[in-house]
C-alpha cells in the first residue's frame, strides 16, 4: 500500500482534472482504482481500462488521460493473479499455459466489476460504502453503459469479458490482443452484433502476431460482428497512433456523426 501511495502521488498530477474524485474499491478481494467527477451525469458510461501482464492499475492510470475519454466513471482493476513473486505485478491468466480456466475466472471477475460499477455504485454515497464492494447481480436493471478496453492480456480479457457480459456493453477496445480460442469466447456471446469493436494492432508485433490478429477479426466477422481494425507498423506497445485511434473511436461511438439522421 505504501508503494501504491507514492506512485499515485507521482502520476495523479499528470492525470488530475478539477473536481475528480480518486478512490479505491475491492471487488471479490481485488483492487480497483476509481476516478470520476463528483457531478457524474446519470447516463455517463463506465470505462474499464485493463493493464497487460506484469503491471497493474497504477500504470494504466498514468496514461489514461491520453485517451481523451468522455465524461465517465473510470475503473482500473488489478488482474486477479500475481505475475512472478512481486505482489505489485498482476496478470489475468498464466502467460505460459494460457489456461482457459484462468481466463474464465478473470472474465467472471470482470463481469462482477462491471455489474457493481454499472448497476450499484454511487459516488454520492462513498462515505457510507464499505471498501469491499458488495456485488449483487441485478439483471432487471440495465445500468450505465460500459466500455471495456485493454492492452495485451488486458485486450484479450476485453474481448472475452466484453462479448460475454450480459449487461449494457457500449464498446469493446482491444489493443494488441487476440482471441486464443474464438470458438469458446464466441460460443454464446451476450453482446449485440451492433456493439462497436475496435481492434488496434502492431503489424510488427512479435507477441501477438499479425496472423493472430487476422484470425481474431475473421472470427468476429463470422460471428456477426463488424470490428474496426487499425494497424500500425510497431511492435507490442501502445504508441501515439494507438492513443489517437482509440480516442477517435470513442469519440465516434459516443458522438456519432449521423446521430440525428438515421
Amino acid at each position: 500500500m505504501i508503494r501504491y501511495f507514492w506512485i499515485l502521488l507521482l502520476i495523479l498530477p499528470c492525470f488530475s482534472r478539477a473536481g475528480d474524485t480518486y478512490l479505491t474499491r475491492y471487488v471479490r478481494g481485488h483492487r480497483c482504482l476509481v476516478v470520476a467527477p463528483k457531478d457524474l451525469p446519470s447516463g455517463a458510461p463506465v470505462v474499464l481500462l485493463l493493464h497487460g501482464y506484469g503491471t497493474n492499475a497504477d500504470e494504466m492510470l498514468g496514461i489514461s488521460g491520453e485517451f481523451q475519454l468522455p465524461t465517465c466513471l473510470l475503473v482500473l482493476p488489478d488482474g486477479p493473479l500475481t505475475a512472478g513473486r512481486s505482489p505489485f505485478t498482476h496478470a489475468w491468466y498464466n502467460r505460459l499455459t494460457h489456461s482457459r480456466k484462468d481466463i474464465e475466472r478473470s472474465r467472471d471477475y470482470l463481469c462482477a466489476v462491471m455489474d457493481y460499477f454499472s448497476k450499484q455504485y454511487s459516488i454520492s454515497s462513498d462515505a457510507e460504502d464499505p471498501l469491499e464492494a458488495p456485488v449483487e447481480t441485478k439483471p432487471e436493471k440495465a445500468g450505465r453503459p460500459v466500455v471495456i478496453m485493454g492492452f495485451s492480456q488486458g485486450a484479450v480479457m476485453s474481448l472475452e469479458a466484453g462479448l460475454n457480459y450480459k449487461g449494457n456493453i457500449a464498446a469493446v477496445v482491444s489493443m494488441n490482443g487476440y482471441m486464443g480460442e474464438p470458438e469458446k469466447t464466441l460460443a454464446h456471446p451476450a453482446a449485440s452484433h451492433k456493439t462497436p469493436i475496435l481492434v488496434v494492432h502492431g503489424t510488427l508485433d512479435p507477441i501477438v502476431q499479425e496472423e493472430m490478429t487476422q484470425a481474431t477479426l475473421q472470427a468476429l466477422r463470422k460471428a456477426g460482428y463488424r470490428p474496426v481494425s487499425k494497424g500500425f507498423q510497431v511492435g507490442h506497445k501502445m504508441t501515439a497512433g494507438t492513443l489517437r485511434a482509440v480516442s477517435e473511436f470513442l469519440l465516434s461511438t459516443f458522438n456519432p456523426p449521423n446521430a440525428s439522421g438515421i
